[in-house]
């Protein structure tokens, strides 16, 4: 094959190709830039170009947006459509449920979820209207339309027996709050703080607080402070308190549950329904349709119709 010093000739012509192509974008790139200047505009350069913002900025900039956007309100019944027991499911119930084709899809359909869930995403949702998602409504919700507050196992405070919500809400007007740490205990407080101090002598009213901690490790340290714990919750309100470390993943988003660092509050009728429902802190309007929705309710019991 014929070479040119040394260098085979097709490799050659492709240097050439090469530089022939760099020198008309260099020529094509000078031109532009004279054009530019002569019409008065400053020609852009890379240097020029706006950086993408950093993650932190962008974070908060998104916090920012959705604190301008106002917040729904709550828009469908919470709970669950069949009513809880706290009996253990039988062996046929457990087998008819492992062969649910709609029960398998809903335990996929989680796992994918948190799978794909990232580790600070409830932490970085805090920062838009404080973890609150949903406003409460001005008034309950209607009994034909309202769920079941599903069965949830504790230990009560008081004398560390094993207790259900199945068993405690039954036949009482509740207020039931779920949380998870302190501030979550301060947002349950801003919404029940005004209907318990009314209704706390009604014999058929109870505030059932449930301190949730679904993670193993927080549980176990949570059961090394109950002494403290006890100190810190007022007598009258101990045998109502809950520690439970019970996976509420299937049943989280018929909850609302959709942040673990925010306190959730339910008013719960006679019947085990969920009729009214609050999350994060109270709005003063939230605050007084609690007190009234819960005195309605209490009439009602009273009158012998929920």
């Amino acid at each position: 094959m014929l070479r040119v010093g040394g260098a085979r000739l097709p490799l050659v012509r492709r240097v050439l190709r090469t530089q022939a192509l760099g020198a008309v974008r260099l020529l094509s790139t000078e031109n532009d830039k004279s054009a530019r200047t002569e019409t008065g505009q400053a020609p852009q350069t890379q240097s020029s170009q706006r950086p993408d913002p950093p993650f932190t900025s962008s974070v908060s900039e998104a916090a920012a947006a959705a604190n301008a956007e106002p917040l729904p309100f709550l828009s469908q019944p919470l709970g669950v459509p069949k009513r809880p027991t706290s009996e253990s499911p039988s062996w046929g119930e457990k087998h008819a449920e492992w062969f649910n084709r709609d029960a398998r899809l809903a335990k996929r359909r989680m796992i994918i979820k948190e799978a794909t869930r990232g580790y600070f995403h409830d932490f970085h949702e805090i920062r838009s209207h404080g973890g609150k998602t949903w406003r409460s409504p001005n008034t309950m919700i209607r009994a034909d339309k309202s769920l079941y507050f599903p069965d949830i196992a504790g230990t009560c405070l008081a004398d560390k027996s094993k207790k259900h919500t199945a068993d405690m809400l039954y036949d009482r007007v509740s207020i039931v709050t779920m949380l998870t740490s302190k501030v979550s205990e301060e947002h349950t407080r801003s919404f029940y703080e005004a209907a318990l101090e009314r209704f706390r002598t009604h014999p058929r009213f109870q505030l059932v607080q449930i301190n949730l901690q679904e993670n193993s490790l927080k549980a176990y340290l949570l059961s090394l402070f109950v002494s403290s714990l006890r100190a810190h919750v007022p007598a009258e309100l101990q045998s109502t308190y809950l520690l439970s470390h019970q996976n509420m993943d299937l049943v989280r988003e018929a909850m609302g549950l959709h942040n673990k660092h925010v306190g959730y509050t339910y008013l719960v009728g006679p019947d085990g329904k969920i009729r009214w429902a609050g999350s994060a802190f109270a709005e003063p309007d939230e605050a007084r349709a609690l007190v009234a929705c819960t005195g309605v309710l209490l009439d009602r019991l009273d009158g012998g119709r929920a």
